[in-house]
């Protein structure tokens, strides 16, 4: 096991790789790993360890994965160690591990802060932006969705106490951060394992109540059958953004079905278009699945049609992987690789016009910015209400004319929407 405490003070390159879960987790060990004296460095050549945290959830996951440790396994010399963790130890294990990647030097499972910690830190090193972070409230899935690795690489729910939450919430806030954004695999079932059972509702409630300017951001909704009044619910919480992040997977009740995913698909749909006419400024994601076994040019077209009247503001589309171990891997009805490709790029064209015509309804409407940065062009840029950081569009404000405005990275800003492109919004702040 890595020494923390040696002769020799220990220096990491970290690479941190996967979804903002995997993130989160990274973060929490860094910011253990430099309590205990380590150093953080961003030059490979300066580094005593080399750390790679994996994603391993479908197969350009993997690959991408195992890119970086050949990579560094090449340029590695002699005092430098290679350590791996994540989710490519949770899905293949150690010892399979060893055998296939003999110049990594040592392993650790996912949640790698566990091998040094006692107890669940609360303290994070925030690697990207500093004024949003990502509070993971879970970990594991109960779902059995056919295509999915995750419950073998994390295991079932296991929902975080609410203190823990609690503490990482306001330690996040007190560094500066203006939006927390929950995640986990399955954010909808919080709280169903634990004792007193606590759900998201509550959770969300209990957070808004931390004395600090700040909005909060829910991604990985799972589409329940209840959903209006949970979604209903969670808009009726102070500084709960009208945004709703709904994987739908498919459309045809047939895929569905074969995916082993919730076949209500009509009044998902029928949530949707009633929340939009009580609250226009809301704003909805989901990620579908193109060329899962099965799907015949009906079915897709069946999929491109509920896209086309529904009209999700965001949306990401993925190729299906035939992972190693699932149910749908020995699926009869198989599509060709080239032709789930061409499905997803139909896919991409159609969101494209769907995601320009829903921004241009928002032309003329007030928004909230939370300002993330400054570009090469001297603009102030940042995301509103209705942009997940990472994942949507970007919103650049435009300095009103005749204006001293003072603005700074971290401000949270009212502004009217002037322009619209395909992704991105362009708004004039309102000076009071």
């Amino acid at each position: 096991m890595l020494k923390l405490v040696s002769e020799k003070r220990l220096r990491i390159y970290p690479v941190s790789l996967g979804c903002a879960k995997n993130k989160a987790d990274f973060e929490k060990l860094l910011a253990l790993l430099i309590k205990q004296g380590a150093e953080i460095v961003l030059v490979p050549e300066e580094a005593t360890h080399f750390w790679v945290n994996t994603c391993a959830f479908i197969k350009p996951a993997i690959e991408e994965s195992l890119e970086h440790i050949f990579d560094l396994g090449e340029i590695k010399k002699q005092g430098q160690a290679l350590i791996v963790s994540g989710c490519l130890t949770g899905r293949y294990g150690v010892e399979k591990l060893k055998e296939l990647l003999p110049e990594v030097d040592e392993f650790y499972g996912i949640e790698p802060y566990q091998y040094f910690a006692k107890q669940e830190p609360y303290e994070r090193i925030l690697t990207e932006n500093p004024f949003y972070a990502f509070l993971k409230i879970s970990e594991g899935c109960n779902r059995n969705c056919a295509y999915c690795t995750i419950p073998r690489i994390r295991g079932r729910l296991k929902s975080k106490p609410v203190d823990l939450l609690l503490k990482e919430a306001e330690f996040l806030l007190t560094l500066g951060v203006k939006e927390l954004i929950l995640v986990a695999q399955d954010i909808t079932s919080y709280g169903l394992d634990l004792k007193p059972k606590v759900d998201l509702v509550n959770l969300v409630k209990t957070l808004s109540k931390l004395p600090f300017e700040f909005r909060i951001r829910l991604l990985y909704l799972y589409p329940v059958p209840n959903l209006r009044r949970f979604l209903e619910d969670l808009l009726s919480i102070p500084k709960v953004v009208p945004y709703f992040d709904l994987p739908i997977q498919h459309a045809h009740p047939e895929i569905l079905k074969a995916m082993r995913r919730p076949n209500h698909i009509e009044s998902l749909a029928e949530t949707i278009f009633y929340l939009r006419t009580v609250i226009p400024e809301v704003a909805f994601r989901t990620t579908v699945m193109v060329g899962f076994p099965g799907e015949g040019e009906k079915e897709f077209e069946f999929l491109c049609n509920f896209l086309k009247e529904v009209e999700f503001d965001h949306l990401g589309v993925f190729p299906f992987y035939p992972e190693e171990g699932t149910l749908a891997e020995k699926l009869p009805g198989k599509v060709p690789y080239r032709e789930r490709l061409r499905r997803r790029r139909e896919v991409l064209r159609l969101q494209k016009e769907i995601s320009k015509k829903r921004l241009k309804l928002r032309k003329g409407k007030e928004e909230e910015v939370l300002l993330l940065g400054e570009d090469e062009k001297g603009r102030f840029w940042g995301i509103s209400k209705t942009q997940a950081p990472e994942v949507d569009g970007i919103t650049y404000l435009l300095s009103p004319k005749r204006s001293n405005l003072k603005l700074m990275p971290g401000e949270l800003i009212k502004g009217k929407v002037k322009k619209t492109t395909t992704y991105d919004l362009y708004v004039e702040p309102i000076i009071e």
